[in-house]
């Protein structure tokens, strides 16, 4: 196997269990950039096969989005709008690439953006057309055409087998100057619980410098917020360049951090200690809205925005 962002062939196995069912997953880190991803990546037809109908029931236990994470999503979504038009992005046509239940599609179109989504999934896809009235396709990145000022992608570039053809994608999908706005998880980061990291539906882990790396042929990084998440605006580059990987010290960071996770540090430095209180708070609070329905939860969080 080559590594799917360098191509070369020197790669560490740094795990062999899905932390979700502790079945057999092979993670590698690649010694030469750093990009950590499973081996094999699975095909894109089984990607595909497996995001239209299983996923959503694999990890979040339902077809439809539940009232909780209509409520997550809506105040997730709120603060990329935020984060957004802080930036001076703040109209224009909008594309959101894995749009799950539509609740950044409905609010950004409420909130000055002319937005549509793409959604693999059947059931959240259709969810969203019927509860919200959005424009929302069931199908996968591929499918998408036109040309959109802004497009953005929460949690989904983990999910898509070829992430360099990815972004060959989204640069064609994109206005000239158009922005990209691009969230992961972080590899890196010391708040991720060490029984809860590697998983099937997660075919690549990003640090940073991976991520920019994979964007570089095709955007220029312009703003980067960096925790136990990484949130990434981009900027369509006029020409299209050579692809930049990490230095050699970003990718001895990276492996330096891989080898200092664990449970000390989960718990004391990242925070651990807080998560069964916080989570207390997080369930007492959603049952308090949990009668409600998905449209009303959204207009309720605009109204007081």
């Amino acid at each position: 196997m080559s590594c799917i962002l360098c191509e070369q062939k020197n790669l560490k196995i740094i795990s062999r269990t899905d932390s979700k069912n502790n079945s057999s997953l092979n993670i590698f880190l690649c010694n030469v950039c750093g990009m950590v991803q499973q081996n094999p990546i699975p095909s894109e037809d089984e990607v595909n096969e497996y995001y239209s109908s299983v996923y959503r029931q694999d990890y979040k236990k339902t077809y439809v989005p539940k009232i909780k994470h209509v409520f997550r999503a809506g105040n997730l979504g709120l603060d990329r709008i935020s984060f957004l038009k802080n930036r001076g992005i703040d109209n224009g046509s909008l594309l959101d690439v894995g749009a799950g239940g539509g609740e950044f599609t409905y609010l950004s179109s409420k909130l000055g953006f002319m937005s549509q989504g793409i959604e693999p999934n059947i059931g959240y896809s259709s969810y969203a057309r019927e509860e919200y009235g959005i424009k929302i396709e069931t199908g996968q990145l591929s499918d998408v055409h036109g040309k959109f000022k802004v497009i953005t992608m929460f949690h989904a570039l983990e999910h898509i087998p070829d992430v360099v053809k990815a972004f060959e994608l989204l640069f064609n999908l994109l206005e000239k100057n158009g922005h990209l706005l691009i969230e992961v998880p972080n590899i890196e980061t010391n708040d991720a619980s060490p029984h809860n990291i590697y998983f099937k539906a997660h075919i690549h882990y990003f640090s940073s410098s991976t991520l920019v790396s994979a964007a570089s042929k095709y955007f220029d990084k312009i703003d980067m917020v960096s925790d136990s998440n990484l949130r990434v605006l981009f900027k369509r580059k006029e020409v299209v360049s050579d692809l930049i990987l990490p230095s050699f010290d970003q990718v001895a960071k990276t492996t330096k951090r891989l080898q200092k996770k664990g449970w000390l540090e989960y718990i004391f430095k990242g925070g651990g200690y807080k998560k069964l209180p916080l989570r207390l708070s997080k369930i007492f609070i959603e049952s308090r809205i949990s009668h409600k329905s998905g449209i009303k939860i959204l207009n309720d969080m605009i109204k007081y925005h």
